[in-house]
């Protein structure tokens, strides 16, 4: 069995995953000839956690920076820092100038040199190239988010589709009035909630569909008006899942939301809950042969999570209708045949890329769209048969590639994904950070890069916020706050502070990243253990690792219980 070079773990290669680089090898000519020879790509090295956070140290989801467009020296917000010693040399500029066509990334091409290690030479090509601030496409008034799209007045949220007047989240799809909350999907007025599909007006919940008007609760399906509840379907009127009158209901839950002090306790009241509810062996429906967590409509799916209609993938995170994918990330419509792969919309058969969309038989590359046979290029549009930026013929692409390929073997490049080094982002500013935390002694100890904290963003807080929104006046708007976890400054905007009244909630004494941080808790682990269902004893695939405490069933006696 392989050890990882990485974390020096024994990990496993299925011959399912032999096959499958046997299928992805490319075939070139060799030696300058016309005969077409595969270049196998090898075994992985280091084992799926490891090679999960070498390619999320790429992408950066929340962490924005003051910066300024190279083009014309305008302050703008970008993902990049100014100021980091491994983002300052990156050429940043506004989304319109990057699309504009005021420049060509082919003028930025280079030949490649057969003496040096190609991802050092990449690496060069990259800080050449100029980046887009954030990743948006057709948002309106949404300037503070990024990986979004088709969003309106949306402040801080990432990963988003088709939203309006949504504040602070990950992972928010076709929603309206949405704060602070992360995996909402097709929902309206919900704060301080994860993973919730088709509610309406909730408040702290998780794991909750077809829900309305619910509070402080936990695993729901079809309820309405239900308090500090888990584990029910189709119910009303319940308050720690004992059934009420409606007046008993409203009178319970009116003297709970007047009081400060029981508002508090609900959260205490909702850990307990968890602790003693019982969890279905994964988030699975509709699923054939798949493991993983949070997967709907797939089939042949092993150790994939977010991942939806999708079929015979494995180790991808964040997906949708995505097929024969390996060791992939935030994929999304119908991408196809990929391996080692972040950030890509409608592809097929791109590899060890990072951010390509609507592209096919493209390698090594970053920021290219419209694009086919690339290899090591970054920033294209709607080019095809080109190497380092560099335009070639079929014939000349085929021929160089192979060589280069060849040449990345002996250097033991071939088969890698891009090194973390060479992020643009501290490891605790990317998701692999969030995925697979790690010190800033562990980070810097494996040569990772770390984004230290400023000092200008951690002001002491004078203004006292009162407990009561009631209380709360709009002076509050111009007042810096600072995070009781963190300390960090943070700042309420006026679309918040509206929505807070309404909500009738208190102020947030944490700021929007630590307040994130705390319902990311609320999901497990992305890794599967093989254990007993802790009612019948069967084997289960889990999220839920054996040492934990929660009572863990296989879905027949999950069933049983709770239906």
């Amino acid at each position: 069995m392989p050890i990882c070079t990485n974390c020096f773990s024994d990990f496993e290669i299925t011959d399912e995953e032999i096959k499958f680089l046997e299928r992805i090898s490319p075939v070139f000519p060799a030696n300058g000839t016309g005969d077409g020879k595969k270049f196998q790509i090898p075994e992985p090295k280091m084992c799926s956690d490891c090679r999960l956070a070498n390619r999320t140290a790429h992408r950066n989801e929340q962490y924005l920076h003051s910066n300024k467009s190279y083009i014309t020296g305008k302050p703008l917000i970008s993902l990049y820092s100014q100021e980091a010693e491994f983002s300052k040399n990156y050429k940043i500029c506004t989304i319109e100038e990057w699309w504009s066509d005021s420049w060509d990334a082919l003028d930025y091409g280079q030949d490649f040199d057969f003496n040096r290690p190609f991802f050092e030479q990449f690496y060069e090509l990259s800080m050449k190239i100029p980046h887009a601030n954030l990743m948006q496409m057709n948002n309106e008034n949404s300037p503070y988010s990024t990986g979004t799209a088709y969003c309106k007045n949306c402040h801080m949220i990432n990963c988003s589709e088709n939203d309006e007047n949504c504040y602070y989240g990950k992972l928010i799809q076709s929603c309206r009035d949405i704060m602070d909350s992360d995996y909402v999907y097709d929902s309206e007025l919900i704060y301080g909630s994860f993973y919730v599909r088709k509610c309406y007006n909730c408040k702290y919940v998780s794991y909750c569909q077809d829900c309305t008007d619910c509070l402080f609760s936990e695993n729901l399906r079809g309820c309405k008006n239900c308090f500090l509840c888990t584990n029910l379907i189709n119910k009303e009127f319940c308050y720690l899942n004992q059934q009420l009158s409606k007046e008993e209901y409203q009178e319970k839950v009116k003297n709970v939301l007047a009081s400060p002090e029981l508002l508090k306790e609900c959260f205490t009241l909702l850990d307990d809950l968890r602790k003693k509810r019982i969890y279905k062996f994964a988030n699975v429906v509709n699923c054939d042969n798949s493991t993983g967590d949070l997967l709907i409509n797939c089939r042949n799916c092993t150790d994939c999570f977010e991942v939806n209609d999708s079929q015979d993938c494995k180790y991808v995170t964040v997906g949708v209708n995505t097929q024969d994918l390996i060791d992939c990330s935030n994929m999304y419509l119908k991408p196809e045949f990929c391996y080692q792969t972040l950030g890509t919309i409608g592809v097929f058969n791109v590899n060890f890329c990072l951010y390509v969309f609507n592209s096919h038989d493209v390698w090594y590359s970053d920021f290219c769209f419209n694009c086919e046979n690339l290899f090591g290029c970054s920033g294209l549009r709607n080019k095809k048969y080109c190497i380092f930026n560099k335009q070639y013929s079929r014939e000349e692409y085929e021929v160089l590639v192979a060589k280069i390929i060849e040449h990345m073997t002996q250097t033991q490049e071939w088969g890698q994904y891009f090194p973390i080094k060479y992020s643009p982002f501290g490891y605790n500013e990317s998701v692999a950070g969030l995925y697979l935390p790690l010190t800033k002694e562990q980070a810097k100890a494996k040569g990772y890069n770390w984004q230290d904290s400023d000092p200008r963003e951690y002001k002491p807080q004078n203004y006292v916020v009162p407990e009561k929104i009631s209380d709360v006046k709009d002076d509050i708007l111009n007042e810096i706050l600072a995070c009781a976890k963190c300390g960090k400054n943070y700042k309420i905007i006026s679309q918040e502070l509206k929505r807070l009244r309404e909500i009738d909630f208190p102020i947030p004494k944490r700021c929007p990243n630590c307040r994130q941080e705390e319902r990311m808790k609320l999901h497990n682990p992305r890794k599967v253990w093989y254990r007993k269902c802790m009612n019948c004893g069967k084997d289960i695939a889990t999220t839920f690792a054996p040492e934990r405490e929660e009572k863990v069933y296989c879905e027949e006696c999950y069933l049983a219980e709770v239906y």
